[in-house]
């Protein structure tokens, strides 16, 4: 079956790949300095990546706060300022509260488990298709429906590489 890695594992890979199969090949000590660096920001990028939703919604319900605080503060105040604060915080009361995202390792976990357990059901309704169960072949339909989904996602990832730049350089 087609699996999907996290972001982190892409990466990853990509930091090994840089180490792998580009170092051997640079030739000059500035080229090799630059590629250490990016191997870096890929590490800095991987290690913020399991925690960046929830750094986020905890940041917007902060700013929501403290904006809202101060718009009330200023109620009693006339002048522009105070009018710009009391529209900012009209502003921010229509803003979303976020719920809390479930931390990465949680959700990774739960994936892992659900793409093999979809792989299992694959097997099992090709089986009871072989059989000759009626539904067999439109809850396979829908199990492909899910994986074209994945790989459509997974197509839109490479195509935005592309666009950056980092298919086909070289």
């Amino acid at each position: 079956m087609f699996t999907n890695p996290s972001s982190a594992r892409v990466l990853e890979l990509i930091r090994e790949s840089l180490d792998r199969d580009v170092m051997p090949e640079l030739q000059t000590n500035a080229a090799k300095v630059t590629v250490q660096m990016i191997q870096q920001m890929l590490v800095s990028v991987e290690r913020r990546l399991p925690v960046e939703q929830q750094w986020m919604a905890d940041e917007c319900g902060r700013m929501a706060r403290v904006l809202a605080e101060t718009a009330e503060a200023v109620a009693a105040r006339d002048g522009a300022a105070a009018d710009g604060l009391r529209a900012i915080g009209e502003r921010v009361s229509a803003a979303p509260e976020f719920p809390e995202i479930p931390p990465f390792a949680a959700i990774n976990e739960s994936y892992g488990e659900l793409s093999t357990l979809l792989t299992e059901a694959i097997g099992h309704l090709h089986r009871l298709d072989g059989e000759g169960w009626e539904e067999a072949p439109e809850r396979i339909q829908k199990l492909r429906a899910y994986l074209q989904l994945r790989i459509n996602r997974d197509m839109q990832g490479i195509f935005a590489m592309d666009a950056g730049g980092l298919l086909g350089r070289g």
